[in-house]
């Protein structure tokens, strides 16, 4: 009975480790101009999504608006759902709206500003620990 006890435990705290750690993503938007591209990594900028009232945000997103006279508007943010090359880490999409609007966004999960996988690292570490655990606890009970 403590073993089962003591693996339920495990379990317990590896979905409360996915649940409690999110990713984090730059925040900003228009018309801040240290949100427009070139983009310099500002961790002023660097939110946990959690905090904003993301929590379930799995990826960050980057718009980019242009207007018939050329002129660019950004936007970045968290995302709750979209889409994520696996072999790239990010996709991007382009889109031509009326007035002769263009509008780009990418979404990405694969490194600092879209680490969406620290997750899964973290809750995998809290399995193995189990595992390893059980099978030494195991070997101790052959034993005796």
């Amino acid at each position: 009975m403590k073993y089962l006890i003591f693996y339920g435990s495990f379990v317990i705290l590896a979905f409360y480790a996915v649940s409690v750690l999110s990713i984090k993503c730059y925040v900003c938007k228009e018309p801040d101009r240290k949100c427009r591209d070139p983009f310099q990594n500002d961790t002023i900028f660097l939110k946990d999504c959690s905090t904003i009232g993301m929590g379930n945000a799995t990826m960050c997103r980057k718009y980019m608006w242009e207007i018939g006279d050329g002129t660019r508007y950004y936007m970045r943010g968290c995302a709750v759902r979209g889409r994520v090359s696996r072999k790239q880490g990010r996709d991007c999409i382009e889109r031509l709206g009326t007035w002769k609007t263009k509008m780009w966004y990418c979404q990405c999960d694969n490194k600092d500003g879209c680490n969406g996988s620290t997750n899964i690292r973290v809750s995998s570490l809290i399995i193995l620990l189990g595992i390893i655990s059980f099978s030494y606890s195991q070997s101790i009970q052959t034993i005796q």
